[in-house]
C-alpha cells in the first residue's frame, strides 16, 4: 500500500520493533543476576531505544507520546536518551573511564598501559526502571499504531474487488505468490520474548476488499 497513512504504519511498526528489542535486552539484563556480564545487554538496549528518538527516524507522535508519560517516567525517558548519547556513542562514557599507567618490568624496562577504570554501573533496578518506562511507551505505539491500521481497513473496504486487485504488487516478490504468512502482525499488550507470531491466513490478494475484517 502507498499513502501517508500505510507510510504512518511502517514507522510506527519499525518505532514497535525497536522497543521490544530493547525490551527484549532489558529482560536479560533482569534475569541475569548480579553475577552476569551485562554490559553488552545494556548497550543493545540502549542503541534500539536511541533509534526511536534520533534525527533520522521519521515523525511518528514521539514528542507528543513522551509528554503524554507521568513526569517521573519522562525524567527516565531523557536519562537513558542520555546514557545513550553518552555511554554508547563514543568509548569512555559517563560508565568509565580510561587511566594510563607507566611501571617497571623486573628488567628496569618501562612498561606503558591503559586501565578501564569503572565510574559507575548499570544494574538490575535501572533495568527496572527502564523496562517500566519500555512498557508505557509500547502502549502509546500499540495504541497509535492501531488506529492508523483502522483507517486503512476503512479504505480498503470502500475499494471494489478491481480496485483493490491494483494496488501495487509487493516489492519481495511475485504478488500472486504472496500470502499473509508473510505479514508479521504486531500483538498489542504485554510482550514476550520472542519475535511477534505470524498470522497464517488465505491468501491477502483472494480476499474482496469488502470481506476483509475491521478493525477491533
Amino acid at each position: 500500500m502507498d499513502g501517508q497513512q500505510a507510510r504512518r504504519l511502517e514507522v510506527l511498526s519499525g518505532i514497535a520493533d525497536d522497543l521490544l528489542a530493547a525490551a527484549t535486552y532489558v529482560d536479560r539484563i533482569k534475569e541475569a543476576g548480579a553475577t552476569g556480564d551485562i554490559d553488552a545487554w545494556w548497550i543493545a538496549a540502549l542503541v534500539c531505544y536511541g533509534r526511536c528518538f534520533g534525527k533520522g527516524v521519521a515523525p511518528w507522535g514521539a514528542g507528543d507520546v513522551v509528554g503524554s508519560l507521568p513526569d517521573l517516567l519522562q525524567v527516565r525517558h531523557r536519562h537513558f536518551r542520555r546514557l545513550r548519547d553518552t555511554l554508547v556513542s563514543h568509548p569512555g562514557g559517563v560508565d568509565h573511564t580510561y587511566a594510563t599507567e607507566a611501571m617497571l618490568d623486573r628488567d628496569d624496562r618501562v612498561r606503558i598501559g591503559c586501565e578501564r577504570v569503572p565510574m559507575f554501573s548499570l544494574g538490575r533496578l535501572e533495568a527496572m526502571d527502564f523496562s517500566e518506562l519500555l512498557d508505557a511507551l509500547q502502549t502509546h505505539v500499540d495504541r497509535r499504531r492501531g488506529e492508523v491500521e483502522n483507517d486503512l481497513r476503512m479504505l480498503l473496504s470502500d475499494m471494489t474487488q478491481e480496485e483493490f486487485r491494483q494496488l501495487p504488487p509487493s516489492e519481495q516478490g511475485d504478488r500472486e505468490h504472496r500470502s499473509e504468512t508473510r505479514v508479521v502482525r504486531h500483538a498489542p499488550g504485554g510482550r514476550t520474548n520472542c519475535r511477534h507470531p505470524i498470522t497464517r491466513a488465505a491468501p491477502l490478494q483472494d480476499q474482496r476488499a469488502d470481506q476483509l475484517p475491521k478493525w477491533g
